[in-house]
């Protein structure tokens, strides 16, 4: 039998984050993931991810700059190149773009407002709407996702976490105050136990008694082979083609990763170990690239489907149940959180009050009362 402080169980951004942020502060950590850290079928593949710090909510907003500090303290702790800072543009209902400018203004994030000419100033091949307004804040990007897993490894196995990957969680049993996480290799006994395992996070919090509306979905992105567009900024269209938004941040050597801000309603299935491209959707989605960018060459470099779980409010579901620490509940937008993340699931671990905890609570209303969908759009 092992033992040790806190078992890790799910090695995607949040996790891997966790096990870093709680072995850094003189804990014993095992580290355990099903599939192995950014796998295909997982939450945390793929060479990008968007950051940005426009949310319509403050305390996201200082938390996204919370995690740029901690990107950019892993850039130089790892000598790697892991951010592409391009700003990004916010376009949308004018109430949309108000509140997210309440909220920047709020945290003290300088950005500005865009008019049509504007917009085509800082992305020239984006076509505007008569009187379309924007926002544009200068952090804001992308995160070079597969770099920062290895990162994040690299990290947290330096700080002393024991990572263990493949490894599977087959049962965990709480006894007291302890908790035994049996895997297909071993028996681990721990003080603490993070659930940071995605999609599969809520068959194994069910098995501990915890029940939480998380639905799990599949999302679809789509590489662009458009180097014209590789120092453009960020963009998120907000709810401008049939209800659903558009994101979309710059690749270098490559072009533009796209996507709708929603997953579809395809079954996500737990044993799957590979995720075919829905080519009907790519092509919706290059319809939308037709009138926003007309100029740009649909050129798709690549299309990939990965799974991300939504929450009913599209917040995070971080919290505590005795010996049971839940990290779930991504939403779609966790990723760029990561190293705030980390430190703020490691604060539950270790039973540190903070005031932004309240946001991602176990117990908030839509948590109690609400019901997650797939198909929901990303609302932050």
């Amino acid at each position: 039998m092992t033992n040790t402080d806190v078992v890790v169980i799910g090695l995607g951004v949040i996790g891997l984050s966790t096990a870093g942020a709680l072995a850094r502060r003189g804990n014993t950590v095992v580290g355990i993931d099903r599939w192995g850290s950014g796998h295909p079928v997982t939450s945390s593949t793929g060479a990008s991810r968007s950051i940005r710090v426009a949310y319509d909510d403050e305390r996201y907003v200082r938390l996204a700059r919370e995690a740029f500090e901690g990107w950019r303290r892993l850039e130089a702790s790892q000598g790697v190149s892991l951010l592409v800072e391009t700003g990004q543009i916010d376009l949308g209902p004018d109430g949309k773009l108000d509140a997210l400018a309440v909220a920047m203004r709020a945290a003290g994030v300088p950005f500005d407002e865009l008019d049509a000419s504007g917009i085509r100033g800082r992305f020239p091949e984006l076509a505007t709407r008569a009187g379309e307004r924007a926002l544009f804040h200068p952090e804001g990007g992308t995160v070079l996702a597969d770099a920062a897993m290895r990162a994040l490894t690299a990290d947290a196995v330096g700080a002393g976490a024991a990572l263990s990957m493949p490894e599977r969680c087959i049962a965990i049993e709480t006894v007291a105050d302890e908790v035994k996480v049996v895997t297909d290799l071993r028996t681990v006994r721990a003080a603490r136990v993070v659930i940071a395992a995605g999609p599969w996070s809520g068959e194994l919090l069910h098995s501990v008694g915890i029940d939480l509306p998380l639905a799990p979905a599949i999302a679809q992105v789509t590489f662009l082979r458009a180097p014209q567009l590789v120092d453009r900024p960020g963009l998120a269209d907000w709810l401008m083609h049939d209800g659903v938004g558009v994101y979309g941040h710059p690749v270098p050597g490559l072009g533009y990763k796209v996507a709708f801000d929603a997953g579809s309603d395809q079954p996500w299935l737990p044993d799957v170990e590979e995720w075919q491209p829905d080519l009907a959707e790519q092509d919706r989605l290059v319809a939308w690239l037709a009138k926003r960018m007309p100029t740009v060459e649909p050129l798709v470099a690549l299309t990939q489907r990965h799974p991300w779980t939504m929450t009913p409010d599209g917040d995070f579901a971080i919290g505590r149940r005795g010996p049971i620490v839940v990290a779930a509940g991504c939403s779609g937008h966790a990723f760029k959180f990561g190293p705030a993340l980390g430190s703020l699931v490691a604060d539950v671990a270790e039973d540190v009050a903070r005031e932004d905890l309240g946001l991602f609570s176990l117990d908030r209303q839509a948590m109690r009362t609400g019901q997650a969908s797939p198909s929901t759009p990303i609302s932050r």
